[in-house]
């Protein structure tokens, strides 16, 4: 089982994760998390599951994860407006990225929109998500699974998956992974919130393809030709240059960018 005290002693956030909810089975993180209260939905919160019955990954995928093995949890931010959100996914991705690529001293890419990879394996992905009162935002929740030391996939996935553990050929604390994970995510939420250029530059020279020529699905479509994949702007939205050299942009749900192999 997770090791709050432990995880307690090892954090050095400002406000990330302080407010820990750890429940060591429950159906989905993002699911207890868009359900709490507004009293129990502090901006910061972490919670935290040992094993997800129904973990979800983007386009309603389950997650797989070992009971016990990996990280799988949830944060919830309040920020003042629902702008940016892709950036947000894709700031809260890159410092995980960070911390992997610290652990084991591998390069880790991102995948849009919402993946982390590395030696071409998956090894961690999240899932955002909004909650509006009317119109007006009430909290986004941030879902993350990160494989740590599970080793043993199914065969679904196996050619697939990777995790921490495989790479470095030994069992890491996960508690010590989080508090790290917790304090970039907290470092680069700030530089966020001030619609800081530099993170956006660095997010997009992670992102894999970004400089290539890739073909592009749009709200299930192929769409003809090629476009030179862009990253994100500073709004969040994906942006390519087609043969005409003109630029194009989508949104985060009507694109999938697809490289030749």
């Amino acid at each position: 089982m997770f090791d709050t005290k432990l995880y307690e002693n090892e954090l050095a956030t400002s406000w990330l994760g302080q407010n820990l909810c750890y429940v060591p089975e429950l159906e989905s993180t993002n699911t207890f998390a868009k359900k709490m209260s507004r009293a129990e939905s502090l901006h910061g919160s972490l919670i935290l599951a040992d094993h997800q019955r129904k973990g979800r990954g983007q386009y309603e995928r389950n997650w797989e994860a070992e009971p016990g093995k990996n990280l799988t949890f949830s944060l919830i931010f309040e920020p003042a407006t629902s702008d940016r959100l892709t950036i947000l996914t894709l700031a809260c991705a890159f410092a995980i990225s960070e911390v992997c690529e610290d652990l084991t001293q591998e390069i880790f890419q991102l995948k849009w929109p919402n993946d982390l990879l590395v030696k071409g394996k998956k090894i961690g992905g999240l899932l955002t998500e909004a909650i509006f009162n009317g119109s007006d935002l009430e909290r986004v929740v941030i879902g993350i699974g990160l494989n740590v030391n599970q080793k043993l996939f199914s065969q679904d996935i196996e050619k697939e998956a990777i995790s921490l553990a495989f790479i470095k050929n030994e069992y890491l604390c996960r508690e010590t992974v989080l508090t790290r994970i917790l304090t970039k995510i907290e470092y680069y939420y700030r530089l966020w919130d001030r619609y800081d250029i530099e993170l956006l530059k660095s997010i997009n020279k992670k992102m894999i393809g970004y400089g290539d020529w890739a073909s592009l699905t749009v709200n299930g479509e192929s769409k003809e030709g090629e476009f030179k994949f862009l990253g994100v702007n500073e709004k969040g939205c994906l942006v390519v240059l087609n043969k005409e050299l003109e630029v194009n942009t989508f949104s985060y749900e009507q694109v999938r960018v697809h490289f030749d192999s």
